[in-house]
């Protein structure tokens, strides 16, 4: 029987998102699965990282972002984090279409909608694009409708305390 993936989407303003994709991660590579993660925005927990690059090569994580931790937001940064961000949605369109992987983590991709740098509408044709066997995964703060729409599962990170 040939499995078929799944788009899964955990947003919110809370805390937890990345926490519950890793996890997912870490099961997949349970089940003898190939994970590759991209990472879109602010993401520098290099302890984190350094863990995750021990699960190495059935785990890859990527990120294309410069850690800018107290950098002042100029219009000269904003660009460079423009271009930095549109490096990893043409890496994710290349994982895409080589089908690398059996699950695809796009962590932070709904903040980049969010600030502007992507449209809904690459989003969704990138989600359209997903070989019918990879599961992916999708974190961010928002969930604009048009995206909601093509996943097949959505979960809601809420702190209550």
């Amino acid at each position: 029987m040939v499995k078929t993936g799944q788009i899964a989407i955990y947003y919110g303003a809370g805390k937890g998102k990345t926490s519950v994709s890793l996890g997912k991660g870490i099961r997949a590579l349970g089940e003898n699965l190939r994970v590759v993660m991209i990472q879109f925005m602010d993401y520098h927990n290099n302890q984190e990282i350094a863990l995750l690059e021990k699960l190495e090569p059935d785990f890859r994580i990527f990120h294309f972002e410069k850690d800018r931790e107290g950098t002042e937001m100029t219009e000269e940064i904003r660009k460079e984090i423009a271009s930095e961000i549109r490096n990893a949605f043409n890496f994710t369109k290349k994982i895409l279409d080589t089908g690398e992987c059996d699950m695809l983590m796009l962590d932070g991709i709904l903040e980049c909608v969010e600030e502007g740098y992507l449209s809904e509408e690459e989003v969704v044709e990138m989600m359209e694009k997903r070989p019918n066997t990879m599961d992916m995964i999708l974190t961010g703060t928002s969930l604009p409708q048009s995206i909601a729409q093509k996943a097949d599962h959505i979960f809601q990170i809420v702190t209550e305390k």
